[in-house]
């Protein structure tokens, strides 16, 4: 049997301030205690403009405990797609992938909360889509060498290469948040056809 951790890490800590940071660093301390202790892996949460300080910039938070640890994997649960450039997330996860040695697992979800949609000027009805489009997109970034072209709804990209590879072939492992079984069957019929040969799990 093997155990992982579910953390959402906060900038605060007990008689610390957000802008001390110190609750980042408790994290990193708790996680390498974790991995000393034999955990397997550590998922943090993306959150945003919630007043409670959660990590916001999660695959940086991810980037320094991979460069404290060596065996630990550190994924995310979830990063919400609809809100970022799927190109420079691409970007940013192969980073973290190559750095950490092929120990990053990819959490992507749609996201939940109200609050944050509004806060990005993003209709909340439009994530579905949003997600469907990043989906596609970040699936081509990860897996092609060759420069491609992208015009969606929502993103275009034009005769780009994206750089670097993740280490993990055909890209790091995808973990999918749903709520709804229907959710979920039309994840899984996404990724297959984005990715025949991607590693899925929801």
């Amino acid at each position: 049997m093997q155990f992982g951790l579910f953390c959402s890490p906060k900038a605060d800590a007990p008689g610390f301030a957000a802008d001390t940071g110190q609750g980042f660093r408790d994290f990193s301390e708790f996680n390498i205690e974790a991995e000393a202790l034999g955990f397997k892996s550590s998922f943090s949460v993306e959150h945003h403009f919630s007043g409670w300080n959660q990590s916001s910039a999660t695959l940086m938070l991810l980037m320094a405990l991979a460069m404290r640890t060596s065996t630990l994997r550190v994924g995310t649960a979830v990063l919400v797609l609809p809100w970022h450039n799927p190109v420079l997330l691409a970007e940013q996860a192969a980073t973290l992938d190559l750095l950490s040695n092929g120990r990053f697992d990819f959490g992507i979800g749609k996201g939940y909360r109200h609050g944050e949609f509004k806060g990005f000027s993003m209709p909340q009805e439009e994530a579905d889509a949003r997600f469907d489009e990043s989906v596609e997109v970040i699936t081509r970034a990860f897996t092609s060498r060759e420069r491609f072209s992208h015009h969606g709804r929502f993103w275009s990209f034009e005769d780009i290469v994206v750089e670097p590879p993740p280490m993990q072939k055909p890209h790091p492992p995808v973990w999918v948040a749903c709520t709804r079984p229907a959710s979920a069957e039309i994840t899984v019929l996404l990724l297959r056809s984005a990715s025949r040969s991607a590693p899925v799990e929801s």
